[in-house]
Order: C-alpha cells, then sequence, then structure tokens
C-alpha cells in the first residue's frame, strides 16, 4: 500500500503527522535502553505512529486533489532525496560495508587512535553508520561486563557506506588515525569489502584496499529508507556476520533466497543479505535488538539447516553488539542449546565500544515505523 505524494502545499498535514511520529520514535529509541523494561513505552509508540497515519488519511480524504502514486518499480530504484512512506517492501541490498580486523598490541593507544577515529568520522554526511567492536579475553572484575581487551584481542571495524564514493572520500579523511594504528598499537589481519559488484569495482584501485578481499552481492533486502544524510544517533544495531564454504554453489544460491523471502516478513530486521568471494559466502545481517535477531534465528533454522546439509559448510561466525544486548543473546543461546553452528556458543563475541554513531533512518510501514528495539 502506498501514500499518495501530493504537491507541497497539500501535503502539509502529511509532513506534520509524519514529523510527530519520527519525534517521538528518535526519543524512544535513545530512552528505551532495556528490552524488558519500557513494553508499555513500545505499546504507546504503535499507537502514536498509527494514530499519525489515520490523520494523514483523514487529511487526504478532506481534501481531494491529484496524486501520484509510487509505483512498485521505485524498490528497484535509488533512493529519493526525501523520505517518503514506501510501505512494507524492503529496498534493494546495495549497502557497501567495510570491515578491516585488527589484532591489537596495545590497547590504551588503539583505544585512543579509534576514538579519535570515530571523532573524525562524524564530520562525513556520506556514510551510513561508523564504529568498532573488539574481543575481550582478560577476566577484570573492575570494568563494566567483568572482561576486558588484552593483546592478541581482536579490533573490527563497522563502517558501511551507501556508494564507492563515500567509501573513498571517507578512507582519505582518516587516513592519519590509519597509519597511526598501524605504527605499533596494532596489525592488520585482513580486509574485507563487501557491495554490489559496479561499486566494488570502483574501489579495486584504492591504496588503502590493496590485498582487500572483495564480496560482491548476491541477494538480500534493505529496510533504510535514507542509507546516509542524517541527524548522528548511537549505533544501537546488533549484526551478525557468518561465512560459509561453498560445495554447491547454485544449491546454497536457491536457499540463500528463501532465507530473505522469510527475512522480508521480520520488523526488526535492518538489513540482510548474502555476498560471494571465490568459495566463500557470507551472510551480513543487522537487527534492532539483540530480541529480534534471536527470533530470526528461529525463524530460519530449517533453512540454515539444509544449507548446511550439503550445499556449504560452516566457517566462522561473529557477533557485534553493546555490552546491554550481549546477555540476552546468551541466555537465548543457553536455553536453546545451541551448541555449535549459525549464531551459537561458538560465535565469536565482539563488544561494540560507546561512541559508534549512524546517519541512516529506518524504513516506515503503513502502520508505523519498523522497530528498531
Amino acid at each position: 500500500v502506498s501514500v499518495p505524494v501530493r504537491a507541497t502545499r497539500q501535503s502539509a498535514p502529511l509532513s506534520f503527522c509524519c514529523a510527530i511520529a519520527l519525534v517521538y520514535d528518535r526519543w524512544l529509541w535513545l530512552v528505551s535502553a532495556s528490552e524488558r523494561k519500557f513494553v508499555a513505552l513500545f505499546t504507546l509508540h504503535r499507537l502514536m505512529c498509527a494514530l499519525s497515519v489515520l490523520c494523514t488519511l483523514s487529511m487526504s480524504l478532506l481534501r481531494p486533489t491529484a496524486t501520484s502514486h509510487a509505483s512498485s518499480s521505485m524498490m528497484a530504484t535509488p533512493r529519493a532525496a526525501a523520505t517518503l512512506m514506501a510501505g512494507a517492501a524492503p529496498y534493494d541490498y546495495t549497502l557497501l560495508t567495510l570491515q578491516p580486523t585488527y589484532t591489537i598490541h596495545d590497547w590504551p593507544a588503539t583505544q585512543r587512535i579509534m576514538d579519535d577515529y570515530v571523532a573524525e568520522t562524524k564530520a562525513e554526511r556520506g556514510l551510513t553508520f561508523c564504529g568498532y567492536s573488539t574481543t575481550r579475553s582478560r577476566r577484570d572484575s573492575t570494568v563494566v561486563g567483568d572482561f576486558a581487551e588484552e593483546p592478541g584481542d581482536k579490533l573490527f571495524c563497522r563502517d558501511a557506506f551507501p556508494d564507492a564514493d563515500s567509501l573513498l572520500a571517507h578512507l582519505s579523511n582518516v587516513e592519519p588515525q590509519r597509519s597511526a594504528l598501524l605504527q605499533g598499537p596494532a596489525s592488520l589481519d585482513g580486509i574485507e569489502l563487501h557491495g554490489p559488484a559496479a561499486e566494488l569495482r570502483k574501489c579495486e584501485d584504492a591504496p588503502a584496499l590493496q590485498g582487500a578481499r572483495l564480496f560482491e552481492v548476491d541477494c538480500g533486502l534493505s529496510r533504510l529508507e535514507k542509507e546516509s544524510g542524517g541527524m548522528p544517533l548511537p549505533l544501537q544495531l546488533v549484526s551478525l556476520h557468518t561465512s560459509f564454504s561453498l560445495a554447491d554453489a547454485d544449491a546454497a544460491r536457491a536457499i540463500c533466497k528463501e532465507i530473505v523471502a522469510t527475512t522480508a516478513g521480520e520488523e526488526n530486521c535492518i538489513y540482510h543479505g548474502w555476498t560471494v568471494c571465490g568459495d566463500t559466502l557470507t551472510c551480513r545481517e543487522a537487527y534492532g535488538s539483540a530480541v529480534g535477531l534471536a527470533r530470526h534465528c528461529e525463524g530460519v533454522a530449517a533453512s540454515i539447516e539444509r544449507l548446511l546439509d550439503g550445499p556449504a559448510t560452516l566457517r566462522e561466525g561473529q557477533l557485534h553488539a553493546s555490552l546491554s544486548q550481549l546477555p540476552v543473546l546468551a541466555e537465548f543461546v543457553e536455553e536453546r542449546r545451541r551448541e555449535t553452528g549459525y549464531c551459537s556458543r561458538e560465535t565469536q563475541r565482539f563488544f561494540a565500544a560507546e561512541g559508534g554513531f549512524s546517519r541512516y533512518e529506518v524504513q516506515q510501514s503503513m502502520f508505523g515505523f519498523f522497530l528498531r528495539r
């Protein structure tokens, strides 16, 4: 279902109602720090969004004018500059993610450089989100979470962009921090770049990406209505990166498309898709909360089981989440006895550092904003 797109003067009631719902949604997202403490607020949130849609529809009926409706072909075209209500249909999966991994040698120095890296990146309006996460191996009761970084732990940069031009501009902007990091505090293990083939080709000759593995998008979906340019907000998404070794590429891709179709019905999904580099198949996915990811894992369990029954074998998995979200997933893994495999006890945990930010806006549905929590 699409909402009529009217002339500017006639669209004032629509813009006003949507603005109220958007401001409320942003406030709720910032306030709701705990999954289990704000059920009443979530209910009120959905009622507010539904009320805004009803007001919009009533205004449309009171002001009959010529309209032009968003066609289904809009979903396969670049997003419009203005954020429109696009119904429940997801967008194409075109996000570029830059994923360098480092081994930490000096954590205090690494942390200072990475905090400066994130601060410098905040001036870039072209990126989708930026942050970093680390593994923690040293037991330390004096820090929150009881674990801390030590030499040998891994550092992972969480950077995403709408296109190659934004990514290349970012690499130029943070070259001083990247060089400082490699002068002792950390050493580079490898770089992965995931995105559409046409955008990957634009990045092949970048000096900072020499030796990087380029993963081409095969299939997927995105709920990002606006991929960049928004107000910077705390990076709250929970992301899971899982890689597989392909044995039967055709059979595996067919199952991947089934999983994407299943995921399209999950409101908490921010993006989900599959990329390929040689015989390596990778699933990149992000959710608004740990609960959303847990529900997804249960929803696609049968498909993942078929994927691992011949077409592919599991290589590794990485879970990136904040300190408050990780216990929710740990409880899910424990209750379901997920010892091995996709999103299980053997999945490597990365603690998302504070300070990361996002500039995207999540897609809206006819009955309110898709829940990020």
